[in-house]
């Protein structure tokens, strides 16, 4: 619960909200594999259960962009043995 809490705070603070050109891309690529794309589109479009799916998963994407965009990654060279411990 905890998480969650500290999702929709990074989502409202830093604007992360799924926008509708985000939405509509995630549903094409999705829709890319079926064999008549544009009604796949129509299905999603047409109820909000689904789009509330795609809408998580778009914001979920966003926090984690912006998550891996503030991360700072330094190397740290191991012995195998410490590695194998840590």
């Amino acid at each position: 619960m905890r998480l969650g809490l500290v999702v929709a705070e990074l989502v409202k603070v830093n604007n992360l909200q799924a926008k509708p050109e985000q939405l509509q891309a995630h549903i094409e690529e999705m829709a890319q594999s079926y064999e008549k794309p544009a009604d796949v589109v129509r299905w999603y479009l047409s109820d909000r259960n689904r789009m509330a799916e795609v809408e998580a998963v778009v914001i979920e994407n966003n926090v984690a962009e912006f998550v891996m965009s503030k991360a700072k990654v330094a190397d740290k060279v191991l012995p195998f043995d410490e590695l194998m411990t840590a």
